[in-house]
Protein backbone atom coordinates (compact mmCIF):
# COMPACT_ATOMS: atom_id res chain seq x y z
CA UNK A 1 0.00 0.00 0.00
CA UNK A 2 1.94 3.14 -0.83
CA UNK A 3 0.61 6.09 -3.26
CA UNK A 4 -1.80 7.43 -1.08
CA UNK A 5 -4.23 10.34 -0.70
CA UNK A 6 -6.47 12.54 1.91
CA UNK A 7 -9.69 11.61 3.63
CA UNK A 8 -11.32 13.70 0.90
CA UNK A 9 -9.86 12.01 -1.76
CA UNK A 10 -6.81 14.46 -2.57
CA UNK A 11 -2.98 14.45 -1.91
CA UNK A 12 -2.40 14.51 1.58
CA UNK A 13 -1.68 17.95 1.54
CA UNK A 14 -3.86 20.53 4.36
CA UNK A 15 -4.01 22.87 1.43
CA UNK A 16 -2.85 23.20 -2.49
CA UNK A 17 0.98 24.04 -1.34
CA UNK A 18 1.36 23.23 1.98
CA UNK A 19 3.23 20.05 3.55
CA UNK A 20 2.23 16.73 3.90
CA UNK A 21 -0.85 16.52 6.66
CA UNK A 22 0.76 15.34 9.61
CA UNK A 23 -1.95 13.63 10.92
CA UNK A 24 -1.11 11.37 7.77
CA UNK A 25 2.36 10.86 8.76
CA UNK A 26 1.65 10.44 12.64
CA UNK A 27 -1.01 7.59 11.17
CA UNK A 28 1.29 5.81 8.96
CA UNK A 29 4.08 5.84 11.87
CA UNK A 30 1.46 3.84 14.20
CA UNK A 31 0.73 1.70 11.72
CA UNK A 32 4.60 0.88 11.21
CA UNK A 33 4.68 0.03 15.02
CA UNK A 34 1.61 -1.99 15.01
CA UNK A 35 2.88 -4.58 12.41
CA UNK A 36 6.38 -3.84 14.44
CA UNK A 37 4.74 -5.07 17.93
CA UNK A 38 2.37 -7.79 16.08
CA UNK A 39 5.00 -10.64 18.71
CA UNK A 40 3.68 -8.67 21.40
CA UNK A 41 0.68 -8.10 21.13
CA UNK A 42 0.03 -11.93 20.82
CA UNK A 43 2.29 -12.95 23.59
CA UNK A 44 -0.10 -10.20 25.36
CA UNK A 45 -3.59 -11.86 23.93
CA UNK A 46 -2.34 -15.21 24.46
CA UNK A 47 -1.68 -14.90 28.26
CA UNK A 48 -5.28 -12.75 28.48
CA UNK A 49 -7.49 -15.40 26.35
CA UNK A 50 -7.45 -18.31 28.17
CA UNK A 51 -8.74 -16.51 31.56
CA UNK A 52 -11.19 -14.81 28.89
CA UNK A 53 -12.51 -17.76 27.81
CA UNK A 54 -12.61 -19.33 31.15
CA UNK A 55 -14.87 -16.47 31.99
CA UNK A 56 -17.30 -16.93 29.00
CA UNK A 57 -17.23 -21.00 30.45
CA UNK A 58 -18.48 -19.88 33.34
CA UNK A 59 -20.90 -17.83 31.90
CA UNK A 60 -22.82 -20.58 29.91
CA UNK A 61 -22.70 -22.71 32.43
CA UNK A 62 -24.60 -20.88 34.81
CA UNK A 63 -27.20 -20.07 31.72
CA UNK A 64 -27.11 -23.47 31.87
CA UNK A 65 -28.16 -23.93 35.25
CA UNK A 66 -31.21 -21.49 34.12
CA UNK A 67 -32.32 -24.17 31.23
CA UNK A 68 -31.17 -24.10 27.67
CA UNK A 69 -30.16 -20.35 26.45
CA UNK A 70 -30.96 -19.04 23.05
CA UNK A 71 -27.87 -19.60 20.61
CA UNK A 72 -26.83 -16.62 18.15
CA UNK A 73 -24.98 -18.50 16.09
CA UNK A 74 -24.25 -16.46 12.49
CA UNK A 75 -21.47 -15.61 10.80
CA UNK A 76 -19.79 -12.25 11.69
CA UNK A 77 -21.42 -9.19 10.66
CA UNK A 78 -24.70 -9.95 9.90
CA UNK A 79 -26.49 -7.80 12.30
CA UNK A 80 -27.00 -11.01 14.40
CA UNK A 81 -25.94 -8.58 17.53
CA UNK A 82 -29.27 -6.68 17.28
CA UNK A 83 -31.45 -9.83 17.42
CA UNK A 84 -29.72 -11.07 20.24
CA UNK A 85 -29.72 -8.02 22.03
CA UNK A 86 -34.06 -8.21 21.53
CA UNK A 87 -33.91 -11.88 22.61
CA UNK A 88 -31.57 -10.51 25.70
CA UNK A 89 -34.01 -7.91 26.36
CA UNK A 90 -36.83 -10.39 26.70
CA UNK A 91 -37.81 -11.56 29.83
CA UNK A 92 -37.37 -15.07 30.60
CA UNK A 93 -34.96 -15.64 27.97
CA UNK A 94 -31.14 -15.48 27.79
CA UNK A 95 -28.58 -15.68 24.97
CA UNK A 96 -25.62 -17.14 23.42
CA UNK A 97 -23.60 -15.12 20.83
CA UNK A 98 -21.05 -17.20 18.49
CA UNK A 99 -20.17 -17.20 15.20
CA UNK A 100 -17.85 -20.10 14.34
CA UNK A 101 -17.92 -23.74 16.31
CA UNK A 102 -16.34 -25.91 13.68
CA UNK A 103 -12.57 -25.63 14.78
CA UNK A 104 -11.14 -25.41 11.38
CA UNK A 105 -12.08 -21.98 11.50
CA UNK A 106 -11.12 -20.91 14.94
CA UNK A 107 -8.11 -18.28 14.33
CA UNK A 108 -5.20 -19.09 16.20
CA UNK A 109 -3.33 -15.74 15.33
CA UNK A 110 -0.74 -13.92 13.32
CA UNK A 111 1.48 -17.14 12.34
CA UNK A 112 -1.99 -18.70 10.70
CA UNK A 113 -3.55 -17.44 7.68
CA UNK A 114 -6.46 -15.94 7.84
CA UNK A 115 -8.78 -17.96 5.82
CA UNK A 116 -9.13 -21.84 6.12
CA UNK A 117 -8.59 -24.18 3.60
CA UNK A 118 -12.06 -24.55 2.50
CA UNK A 119 -12.06 -20.95 1.53
CA UNK A 120 -13.89 -19.42 4.57
CA UNK A 121 -12.72 -16.95 6.66
CA UNK A 122 -11.36 -17.38 10.24
CA UNK A 123 -12.54 -15.54 13.19
CA UNK A 124 -10.92 -15.42 16.92
CA UNK A 125 -13.25 -15.21 19.73
CA UNK A 126 -13.40 -16.55 23.74
CA UNK A 127 -17.07 -18.25 23.14
CA UNK A 128 -16.02 -20.33 20.44
CA UNK A 129 -14.66 -23.31 22.28
CA UNK A 130 -17.38 -22.98 25.35
CA UNK A 131 -19.91 -23.14 22.99
CA UNK A 132 -19.06 -26.11 21.06
CA UNK A 133 -18.03 -28.10 24.50
CA UNK A 134 -21.07 -27.42 26.36
CA UNK A 135 -23.60 -26.22 23.59
CA UNK A 136 -23.20 -27.82 20.57
CA UNK A 137 -21.27 -31.11 21.40
CA UNK A 138 -24.07 -31.72 24.33
CA UNK A 139 -27.30 -33.38 23.84
CA UNK A 140 -29.53 -31.27 25.19
CA UNK A 141 -31.76 -29.58 22.91
CA UNK A 142 -31.00 -26.03 21.35
CA UNK A 143 -33.01 -22.98 20.16
CA UNK A 144 -30.66 -20.99 17.29
CA UNK A 145 -31.19 -18.29 15.46
CA UNK A 146 -28.81 -17.45 12.31
CA UNK A 147 -29.12 -14.54 10.36
CA UNK A 148 -28.55 -14.08 6.49
CA UNK A 149 -27.07 -10.84 4.81
CA UNK A 150 -26.60 -9.46 1.23
CA UNK A 151 -22.81 -10.85 0.47
CA UNK A 152 -21.40 -7.92 -0.88
CA UNK A 153 -22.41 -5.99 2.06
CA UNK A 154 -21.10 -8.44 4.44
CA UNK A 155 -17.91 -9.04 2.92
CA UNK A 156 -17.47 -5.03 2.91
CA UNK A 157 -18.34 -4.62 6.32
CA UNK A 158 -16.32 -7.49 7.87
CA UNK A 159 -13.13 -6.29 5.67
CA UNK A 160 -13.68 -2.75 7.32
CA UNK A 161 -14.95 -3.66 10.83
CA UNK A 162 -12.28 -6.49 11.73
CA UNK A 163 -9.63 -4.35 9.45
CA UNK A 164 -7.83 -3.53 12.24
CA UNK A 165 -7.36 -7.37 13.64
CA UNK A 166 -7.00 -9.09 10.10
CA UNK A 167 -7.75 -7.66 7.03
CA UNK A 168 -6.08 -3.96 7.24
CA UNK A 169 -3.76 -4.77 10.03
CA UNK A 170 -0.69 -2.40 8.06
CA UNK A 171 -2.88 0.35 6.87
CA UNK A 172 -5.81 0.51 9.06
CA UNK A 173 -5.08 3.76 10.76
CA UNK A 174 -3.66 5.67 7.66
CA UNK A 175 -6.50 4.09 5.70
CA UNK A 176 -8.64 7.45 5.63
CA UNK A 177 -5.67 9.07 3.54
CA UNK A 178 -5.49 6.04 1.13
CA UNK A 179 -6.80 6.44 -2.60
CA UNK A 180 -10.36 4.35 -2.42
CA UNK A 181 -9.09 2.36 -5.66
CA UNK A 182 -6.14 1.16 -3.92
CA UNK A 183 -8.11 -0.43 -0.94
CA UNK A 184 -10.51 -1.87 -3.38
CA UNK A 185 -7.87 -3.54 -5.15
CA UNK A 186 -6.69 -4.66 -1.55
CA UNK A 187 -10.13 -6.00 -0.47
CA UNK A 188 -10.54 -7.75 -3.80
CA UNK A 189 -6.84 -9.28 -3.56
CA UNK A 190 -7.48 -10.20 -0.13
CA UNK A 191 -10.29 -11.36 1.56
CA UNK A 192 -12.28 -14.54 0.84
CA UNK A 193 -15.26 -13.20 -1.05
CA UNK A 194 -17.46 -16.47 -0.51
CA UNK A 195 -17.37 -16.30 3.31
CA UNK A 196 -21.06 -15.67 3.04
CA UNK A 197 -22.05 -18.59 1.04
CA UNK A 198 -19.60 -21.03 2.72
CA UNK A 199 -20.82 -20.69 6.06
CA UNK A 200 -24.05 -21.97 5.54
CA UNK A 201 -22.05 -25.32 3.84
CA UNK A 202 -18.97 -25.76 6.23
CA UNK A 203 -20.26 -24.19 9.34
CA UNK A 204 -24.22 -24.42 9.95
CA UNK A 205 -24.99 -27.30 7.86
CA UNK A 206 -22.06 -29.53 9.60
CA UNK A 207 -23.16 -28.17 13.37
CA UNK A 208 -27.08 -28.44 12.98
CA UNK A 209 -27.27 -31.25 9.88
CA UNK A 210 -29.76 -28.80 8.35
CA UNK A 211 -29.06 -28.42 4.45
CA UNK A 212 -31.21 -25.35 4.06
CA UNK A 213 -30.33 -26.32 0.45
CA UNK A 214 -32.29 -28.98 0.07
CA UNK A 215 -35.28 -27.71 2.58
CA UNK A 216 -35.65 -24.29 0.64
CA UNK A 217 -36.16 -21.14 2.23
CA UNK A 218 -39.29 -18.44 1.94
CA UNK A 219 -37.23 -15.76 0.42
CA UNK A 220 -40.56 -13.77 -0.31
CA UNK A 221 -41.49 -13.60 3.73
CA UNK A 222 -37.66 -13.44 4.86
CA UNK A 223 -37.34 -16.10 7.24
CA UNK A 224 -37.89 -19.99 8.28
CA UNK A 225 -37.99 -22.33 10.64
CA UNK A 226 -36.54 -25.73 10.61
CA UNK A 227 -36.20 -28.54 12.74
CA UNK A 228 -33.92 -31.68 13.29
CA UNK A 229 -33.13 -33.56 16.11
CA UNK A 230 -32.35 -31.30 19.03
CA UNK A 231 -32.31 -28.31 17.29
CA UNK A 232 -35.09 -25.89 16.58
CA UNK A 233 -33.45 -23.30 14.24
CA UNK A 234 -34.82 -19.93 13.27
CA UNK A 235 -33.31 -18.19 9.38
CA UNK A 236 -33.70 -15.10 9.02
CA UNK A 237 -32.92 -12.21 6.56
CA UNK A 238 -31.20 -9.10 7.67
CA UNK A 239 -32.58 -7.06 5.32
CA UNK A 240 -36.56 -7.47 5.58
CA UNK A 241 -38.20 -4.85 8.53
CA UNK A 242 -36.99 -4.46 11.91
CA UNK A 243 -41.22 -5.57 12.60
CA UNK A 244 -41.13 -8.47 10.87
CA UNK A 245 -37.87 -9.44 12.44
CA UNK A 246 -39.77 -8.97 15.86
CA UNK A 247 -43.02 -11.03 14.56
CA UNK A 248 -40.70 -14.19 13.64
CA UNK A 249 -39.14 -14.48 16.69
CA UNK A 250 -42.01 -13.73 18.24
CA UNK A 251 -43.93 -16.63 16.93
CA UNK A 252 -40.67 -18.73 17.02
CA UNK A 253 -40.41 -18.55 20.78
CA UNK A 254 -43.80 -18.26 21.48
CA UNK A 255 -43.88 -15.22 23.45
CA UNK A 256 -43.59 -11.60 22.76
CA UNK A 257 -40.31 -10.48 22.02
CA UNK A 258 -38.60 -6.51 22.68
CA UNK A 259 -38.14 -4.65 19.43
CA UNK A 260 -35.07 -5.21 17.26
CA UNK A 261 -32.79 -1.97 17.19
CA UNK A 262 -29.84 -1.28 15.74
CA UNK A 263 -26.70 -2.36 17.13
CA UNK A 264 -23.01 -3.18 16.68
CA UNK A 265 -23.20 -0.31 13.93
CA UNK A 266 -20.14 -0.58 11.55
CA UNK A 267 -18.79 2.72 11.92
CA UNK A 268 -17.75 1.99 15.75
CA UNK A 269 -14.61 -0.02 14.64
CA UNK A 270 -13.79 1.08 10.91
CA UNK A 271 -11.22 3.75 9.34
CA UNK A 272 -13.39 6.87 9.63
CA UNK A 273 -14.94 7.14 5.86
CA UNK A 274 -13.46 4.10 4.54
CA UNK A 275 -16.53 1.87 4.74
CA UNK A 276 -18.83 4.35 2.85
CA UNK A 277 -15.76 4.60 0.76
CA UNK A 278 -16.21 1.34 -0.45
CA UNK A 279 -19.78 0.92 -0.53
CA UNK A 280 -19.56 3.70 -3.43
CA UNK A 281 -16.65 2.42 -5.58
CA UNK A 282 -18.71 -1.04 -5.53
CA UNK A 283 -20.60 0.98 -8.16
CA UNK A 284 -17.89 0.20 -10.57
CA UNK A 285 -17.35 -3.15 -10.34
CA UNK A 286 -20.32 -4.54 -12.15
CA UNK A 287 -18.64 -8.39 -12.70
CA UNK A 288 -17.88 -8.49 -8.50
CA UNK A 289 -21.31 -7.35 -7.91
CA UNK A 290 -22.57 -10.59 -10.62
CA UNK A 291 -20.85 -13.03 -9.13
CA UNK A 292 -21.39 -12.20 -5.60
CA UNK A 293 -25.15 -12.63 -6.14
CA UNK A 294 -24.84 -15.80 -7.99
CA UNK A 295 -23.36 -17.71 -5.19
CA UNK A 296 -25.75 -20.49 -3.62
CA UNK A 297 -26.34 -18.66 -0.49
CA UNK A 298 -27.75 -15.46 -2.23
CA UNK A 299 -29.71 -17.40 -4.84
CA UNK A 300 -30.90 -19.63 -1.97
CA UNK A 301 -31.90 -16.78 0.18
CA UNK A 302 -32.66 -14.01 -2.42
CA UNK A 303 -34.90 -14.65 -5.12
CA UNK A 304 -34.52 -13.41 -8.62
CA UNK A 305 -36.49 -10.31 -8.26
CA UNK A 306 -34.70 -9.47 -4.52
CA UNK A 307 -31.66 -10.13 -6.46
CA UNK A 308 -32.37 -7.41 -9.08
CA UNK A 309 -32.58 -5.05 -6.63
CA UNK A 310 -29.64 -5.88 -4.61
CA UNK A 311 -27.55 -5.07 -7.85
CA UNK A 312 -29.34 -1.79 -8.87
CA UNK A 313 -28.77 -0.85 -5.29
CA UNK A 314 -25.26 -1.60 -5.18
CA UNK A 315 -24.58 -0.61 -9.33
CA UNK A 316 -26.34 2.52 -8.88
CA UNK A 317 -26.20 5.07 -11.95
CA UNK A 318 -23.47 2.07 -13.55
CA UNK A 319 -26.39 -0.20 -13.45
Amino acid sequence: MTILASPTGHPPRSAPGDRIDPAFVRARVRDFVEVLNTPFRFVQDAMRFPHSERRMTRRIDALLHQGSPVVVYSAPKTASTSIAAALTRTAGLATVKVHFVQPEHFWLGPLQPKTAPDGLLRHRAIEQRPSRRMLFASDMPLRIVSVVRDPIAFNLSNYTFFGRAYWMRTFWRSAPWIDTDRIMGHFLRTFPHDSSSLWWQREFAPTTGIDIAREGFDAERGWQRYRNGRFDCLVIRSDIADDDKQTALAEWTGMPVSKVERENANDTQSAPGVYERMKAAVAGERAYVERMLALPAAQMFFNAKQREALADKWLGAHA
